[in-house]
This record gives structure tokens, sequence and C-alpha cells, in this order.
């Protein structure tokens, strides 16, 4: 499509027939691809007069597709749609970042009857990525009017929301623990939010607050982190990974590795190694007892996790669990050299390998040698978030 043409069809875009408002921004959508040859029409260049970063899009743009994500459900489809394949470029996500339209989002997701929430799950995992909408997302209140069960049905939860310094993003929380598989809204199974888990951790806040040690502590069963263990097996994806990322990220925040590992705290031994468990049987059964009571008896239908990047993830969340001479014996105790050594026989991943022989060497040492919190400190500065 010739530029002449194209930014005609954007003038269609704030018509005031909402389906020519339709058609229009369905026409627009091929172009917002990153791929797409013509999106360049639709950006800023280096010498516009726009007081925006190069690669930005146009403002009319993005204010339209912004009123669009409020239109009709096709239209306010398709505007969301634009403005996910957008959001893959940083000063895009600049220009999405304000807290009215951050509120449309917030709301999108939150209203259980919504067809459009995992779209705009997928629009704020790509926001996230930004240290401003994280702050905002910390700081967020619930918007009014919200549909969301939880607050109608369950007094204690709404109780605690009450008291929450960050109640959006426990009840983003909510939704996506008990949200699966579109257990709450039938259009939606909210599984983009791992991604924004994963973008929280990436900061020192973010960690804080899913570890449950910000402003307002939390008891260990009710900080967001708890909820999110249990998704490290799941059959998606998208939100096992994002999950896997962030308890990787967590595991950055030294001063919680105790509560980490802790049978009476986040327990999350079991969360890294069920994954990489096969269906491998020992030779000796009352070695398997001293695994963690979850990683016994697997049965030789368990299969382990299959992408190797997410394998790596989880050896290095260890090896960060590792820091401490403490937190090593608990490991040696719960035999975690065992598993990763059976781990190693199956691994086809070189960089899966190099992290197991890196992390058995921290098991294996004689702590009477090196007794300080030390080198492995330095090992660690070599992993960075996700």
């Amino acid at each position: 499509m010739a530029q002449d043409e194209l930014g005609e069809l954007i003038d269609f875009l704030h018509d005031r027939n909402p389906e020519v408002r339709r058609l229009a921004v369905h026409g627009l959508l091929p172009y917002t691809a990153a791929s797409h040859p013509s999106r360049a029409i639709l950006t800023i260049g280096e010498n516009s007069p726009h007081q925006l970063s190069p690669g930005s899009i146009k403002p009319a743009i993005i204010e339209d597709l912004k009123r669009l994500s409020e239109d009709q459900h096709m239209t306010a489809h398709d505007a969301f749609s634009a403005l996910i394949n957008f959001s893959d470029s940083p000063p895009v996500v600049e220009q999405l970042s304000n807290p009215d339209f951050l509120s449309v989002i917030f709301y999108t997701i939150i209203d259980y009857e919504s067809l459009l929430a995992d779209l705009a799950c997928m629009l704020l995992s790509n926001l996230t990525k930004v240290d401003s909408v994280v702050d905002l997302c910390l700081t967020s209140p619930i918007p009014p009017h919200s549909s969301h069960p939880s607050i109608t049905q369950d007094e204690s939860f709404s109780a605690r929301l009450k008291q929450s310094s960050a109640p959006l993003m426990d009840l983003l929380m909510d939704l996506f623990a008990r949200g699966d598989r579109k257990q709450i809204n039938p259009h939606a199974n909210f599984d983009f939010l791992a991604s924004v888990w994963a973008n929280l951790s990436a900061s020192a806040k973010g960690r804080a607050y899913l570890v449950g040690v910000g402003p307002t502590p939390t008891v260990t069963s009710e900080a967001p982190l708890f909820h999110l263990a249990p998704f490290t097996e799941h059959p998606s994806l998208i939100r096992r990974g994002g999950v896997i990322s962030a308890i990787k990220n967590c595991c950055f925040a030294t001063e919680v590795h105790e509560q980490l590992l802790s049978p009476t705290g986040f327990n999350l031994l079991p969360a890294i190694l069920l994954p990489l468990m096969g269906p491998e049987s020992l030779d000796d059964p009352e070695e398997q007892e001293e695994f963690p009571v979850e990683c016994q008896l697997l049965g030789p239908d368990k299969r382990r996790e299959s992408d190797p990047n997410l394998r790596l993830i989880l050896v290095e969340s260890l090896i960060l669990l590792a820091t401490y001479p403490l937190q090593r014996q608990i490991m040696r105790t719960k035999k975690v050299y065992r598993i990763v050594q059976i781990l190693h026989l199956a691994e086809t991943s070189e960089n899966v390998q190099e992290s197991i022989e890196r992390l058995v060497n921290l098991l294996i040492r004689d702590e009477a040698e090196q007794p300080d919190p030390i080198q492995e400190l330095e090992d660690a500065d070599e992993l960075v978030e996700v």
C-alpha cells in the first residue's frame, strides 16, 4: 500500500461510523507487524518535529488505537493486536506507559467477562519490560467497579486487598493462580501474566513484592511467589516459562534464600527439581526416600522439561541458591547432587551440562576449605536476570 493510501486508512481510525473504524483498524493491523516493510511509514524518523524518540509511532495513530481498544469487540480486538505488535519497540512502550492507558489494560484483564483479557495480558507483558511501568503496577489501585469474582465472593481476600500496598498486582496474581485453563473467565487463561511476573522479578522492587518483603511484609503463604511455584510443570510453555524465569530472578535475593528453601517457607526445591526429573528409577529405593517428598515415586510417565533454555534457568536457580553453606547443606541432605547427576547423564545441551557441573562443584566441595560465602558470590555474578 502506498504512503498516501495508508494515510487515508489512518484517517478513518477516528471516523464517527463504528463500522468504518472497525474496517480501518482491521486494514491497518497487517502493517503494524515488525516484519512488514510499510511499518516504517507509521514511525517517526530522526528529523521529525515530534519530541519523541526515533522509532516511535506517530502520536495520532497511538492515540486512535488507545481509544479503539475501548471500542466494540472486533474493533478493540484489532486495536489491542496492533498495540501488541507496536510494543515490541522500546520507544513505543514509552508512548503507551501512562497511568490512564494502563488503567484500561488493567480493567480489561480483571473484567472476568472480557473477551480481550488475554490480549491485554500480552500487551502488559510487553509494557512491563520498562521500569516505570513496573513502578506503576506495584502502586496502582484496583480500577473501580471491578467485576472480578474474588472481590465479591471471598471476604478474606477482599480484606487483604484493602491492606495491601500492591492491591492490583495481588488481584492479578489471584487471577493467574485461580484462572488457569479458563476457570474464572471462559475466554481467558491469563498465561501471559507469567511474563509480567518474570519482568517484575527482574527489578529489586518487583522481587521484594513477589517474596513478600515490601513495605507491607506478607506471610509466606500469602506472598505472590508462593502461588507461582506450582506452575513450573504446567502444559503451557508461556505460563511455566514465565514462572521459572521469575523463580530464578527471585533467587538473586540472597537475603531470603533461607525462606526460599525452607519447607515451612516457600519450599522452592521441589518446584525447581521436578521439571528436571525424568522417569529413571534408582537401584537403591532408600536413596530416593531422601529426595524431597514431592520428588519421590514419580513413575515411568514422568517427563523432563522439554525446553533446554528452561532447564538451564532451573539449574542456574539452584546455583544461585547454593551461594551460602547453609543452603548447600540443605541441598546435600535432599540429594540434589544425585538428581542433577541423573539429569547430566540424559542432558543433550552443552550449556545445561556445564551449569550442572558448576552446581556439582559447589555441592561436593569441602566446606572446611572455604567457610565464607565468597567465591560462589562471584560465580553468581556471572548469572543474569531473565
